[in-house]
């Protein structure tokens, strides 16, 4: 009874978080569009304020980096975000800075994905087939992951980290599944690089030219839509609709189940 009631609390909870991210995100992206000079006042204080902090963003962005890579909190808790803005902000001031905050997501990077690793190893997929529903990693998404991992497990491993929800399982699922320690490795440092250097540096440009892409920025997320619709339509909708019976049958079996125990 106990753990049933637990597990309702906490299932309640993660959806709380991932409701509250997507009102907030929904929120922002409507003012960019209708309001984009409430955005540019809030960048303009954001600025001053993480200039304020000094060297201190340097343990932040590494801080960050390391939190956004764990599993489970990875998803919930918007580290990416936090380290996007003070690397963009603080690595604006000069070449030097910028370096040295790259480096700061790089090892904080590559010490979230070990700790995903080989908690992966120690503890198996057992853990995430008992309780991935809670943080809406059900069967199917599982599966999907694993056989991802074993047929890409490279490209995976290094594309994954610029997604939040891959970024903070992978390490974790190809510890579970065994894959060697120095092929992790590689892959890891090949990942974290790429990310903390393309979406840092990305960040930097954005926050400099802010102002221009907002005034565009309803045609820009047009843009993004329209591309994203086309390329799961002509490439993926196999895939896409495999994934929607899959997930049904995966409902309908937990159902059952739950009907089979009462």
């Amino acid at each position: 009874m106990q753990k049933k009631f637990i597990h309702k609390i906490s299932s309640l909870f993660f959806k709380f978080l991932n409701f509250l991210f997507g009102s907030i995100l929904f929120v922002l992206t409507a003012i960019a569009i209708f309001k984009p000079s409430w955005i540019e006042q809030f960048i303009g204080w954001m600025e001053k304020q993480i200039h304020l902090l000094g060297n201190w963003n340097y343990l932040i962005a590494f801080a960050s980096s390391i939190i956004e890579s764990f599993p489970v909190i990875g998803v919930l808790v918007p580290g990416q975000q936090v380290m996007l803005l003070v690397g963009g902000f603080f690595g604006k001031v000069g070449h030097l800075q910028l370096g040295y905050m790259i480096c700061f997501a790089i090892i904080g990077a590559l010490i979230g994905n070990a700790i995903g690793y080989f908690l992966g190893k120690w503890y198996g997929t057992e853990f995430l087939e008992k309780y991935g529903d809670w943080f809406g990693l059900g069967r199917t998404e599982l599966k999907i992951l694993k056989k991802q991992i074993e047929k890409n497990g490279a490209w995976f491993i290094i594309l994954g980290k610029f997604h939040n929800f891959t970024r903070a399982f992978i390490p974790f699922i190809a510890g579970s599944m065994g894959m060697q320690t120095g092929k992790f490795w590689m892959y890891n440092i090949i990942g974290s690089v790429l990310w903390a250097g393309i979406i840092i540096t990305l960040w930097v440009a954005f926050v400099t030219y802010y102002k221009t892409i907002l005034s565009y920025f309803s045609y820009i997320l047009m843009g993004i839509m329209v591309v994203s619709i086309l390329y799961v339509y002509l490439f993926k909708r196999e895939f896409f609709m495999a994934y929607i019976k899959e997930k049904e049958q995966e409902i309908e079996d937990k159902i059952r189940e739950k009907e089979m125990k009462k």
